[in-house]
């Protein structure tokens, strides 16, 4: 099963969300924002099974990878 961010629409009172604990103004920041996931997510869905536990999100893993790479 291919892993999915649950969207979050609703605030929570007791936590802070990452936007307002990051600078947006960050070069790794500004990467993202241009990497284009949703192709990075269609190249690899094939890869995944419908069935069993779910995975862990394609764009945890290749975010992962290119700061191992950078880094």
């Amino acid at each position: 099963m291919l892993g999915k961010i649950k969207q979050d629409l609703q605030q929570n009172l007791f936590k802070t969300r990452l936007a307002e604990l990051i600078n947006m103004d960050h070069p790794l920041v500004k990467l993202a924002h241009e990497i284009s996931w949703d192709k990075i997510e269609a190249e690899f869905e094939g890869l995944f099974s419908k069935e069993g536990r779910p995975s862990i999100a394609v764009r945890k893993i290749a975010g992962m990878l290119l700061l191992k790479e950078m880094f």
